[in-house]
């Protein structure tokens, strides 16, 4: 199975399983519904902190990192739902499933490991979220 079907199948998956903080200086895009996620991202997934960043295609797919590993997904504008896996070597690895808040700037959600190691044994579902600090992805 190629990546790229790996990917669209663990998506799939994965979506049947299924505060805010301005930065001085940043000018940053507010919408009642949010279009178009691009940006940077200051996030924290369980207990990891770093950078998401997204690029988002007209059609509402999208790709970056996070947390130093790609990520492929979808955004659905009209109901601000976020979608996407965490690609390590090809292979998906976590999926997380989230919600844009309604001004654009600040996600939550879920994500799911799919990988096992004596750190995660047993505990499988994890909380995310995220701030949005540029409308520029990298």
């Amino acid at each position: 199975m190629s990546a790229n079907l790996r990917t669209r199948a663990a998506l799939a998956a994965g979506i049947m399983l299924g505060g805010m903080t301005m930065l001085p200086g940043v000018a940053l895009s507010q919408s009642q519904t949010p279009g178009n996620i691009t940006g940077r991202w200051s996030a924290v997934a369980n207990t990891s902190a770093g950078s998401l960043n997204i690029t988002q295609s007209a059609n509402g797919a999208i790709s970056g990192t996070f947390l130093g590993t790609s990520l492929d997904g979808y955004y659905n504008p009209s109901s601000r739902r976020l979608v996407f896996v965490r690609i390590a070597n090809g292979i998906p690895f976590q999926f997380y499933s989230g919600y844009i808040s309604s001004n654009g700037l600040g996600l939550g959600g879920q994500f799911n490991v799919w990988t096992y190691s004596p750190l995660n044994e047993g505990v499988v579902d994890y909380n995310f979220s995220a701030t949005k600090v540029s409308d520029f992805p990298n």
